[in-house]
This record gives structure tokens, C-alpha cells and sequence, in this order.
């Protein structure tokens, strides 16, 4: 069987991390939070790699030991791209849009624990999700979190494509 690796995609504040927590708790399933990777990175000193490659080199880590690992990201810009054809390579990949519309991304960011966040003002967010919001890839499953959407609903969707 070759190892999936699943991208949850979405606006920050859309709810991938809240997403991706619940499929944590499905046993054949490795949720792996990228942002959290990023701040280490960032506070870091050793800055000899990218970014995206410290995030793979942590994805392919978590793949000798999990058949199937999840990550999120907001799926936009060239160092995406580029890291996306990097994995494509390795593993088989199933995209899924997480859907939440700009306000409710930009409230949920304004309440949620920055700690295992990357500290960025509202503006920033709304910036960066303005561009996020175009991200057009060729989804396996799209989630509608405006809600949120219940747990249940949310595993039964990811199962269906696991």
C-alpha cells in the first residue's frame, strides 16, 4: 500500500487544525500540525533549509511509522507548489478543501490560542486569506465549515475517502 498523505486546505481560521484534531483520533489516521513546525522554525537559528523543507522532512518522518498522515495548509503560492510536487512524488495525496467564508476565518483567528499559531496582526490574515480563498486544486473532498460542522458529519467524510 503506498502511504497517503492527506492536505487539509483552507483559509487560517477555517477550522483544518479543529479538523485535523478529530481525525486524530482515528487510530489509522497521523495528524501532524504544520504552523506549530513553522514557529519552531522561525525562532530558530538554523535557518541552512526552507521552511517547506523542514515541514517535509517531518511529514516523511511521520511516514515510518503511519501508513496515512494528515496535514493543513493554505494551499497558495510558489513554495507550495513546489513543496506539493515534492510529496506528490513520494506519496499517493488527497486534497480536501475546508470551506469557511472570510469573516467567520477572521473572528475564529481573533479568539483562537495563538500559541502554536504564527503571531500575524487582522490584516495580515485578511490579506493572506484573500489570496488563500483562490486556491483551486482538484479536490477529493470539500468540508463546509461555516457552522462548524458537526464531528460526526466530519469523520463520516474523511472515512468515506481514507
Amino acid at each position: 500500500m503506498k502511504k497517503t498523505l492527506y492536505i487539509l486546505v483552507g483559509l487560517k481560521g477555517s477550522g483544518k487544525s479543529y479538523i485535523g484534531s478529530l481525525v486524530d483520533r482515528l487510530p489509522e489516521v497521523r495528524f501532524l500540525k504544520v504552523e506549530p513546525i513553522w514557529v519552531e522554525y522561525l525562532n530558530g537559528h538554523d535557518h541552512s533549509k526552507s521552511g517547506w523543507e523542514v515541514v517535509e522532512a517531518e511529514i516523511d518522518k511521520q511516514f515510518t511509522v503511519y501508513d496515512r498522515v494528515m496535514i493543513e495548509s493554505l494551499g497558495a503560492g510558489q513554495e507550495f507548489e513546489a513543496f506539493y510536487a515534492s510529496l506528490r512524488r513520494k506519496y499517493a495525496i488527497k486534497l480536501i478543501k475546508v470551506f469557511a467564508d472570510l469573516e467567520t476565518c477572521l473572528d475564529r483567528v481573533k479568539r483562537r490560542d495563538a500559541a502554536n499559531h504564527i503571531p500575524i496582526s487582522d490584516s495580515r490574515v485578511e490579506e493572506i486569506n484573500q489570496i488563500a480563498q483562490h486556491v483551486t486544486l482538484d479536490w477529493d473532498l470539500v468540508i463546509d465549515n461555516r457552522g462548524p460542522a458537526p464531528a460526526s458529519e466530519i469523520i463520516k467524510a474523511i472515512e468515506a475517502i481514507l
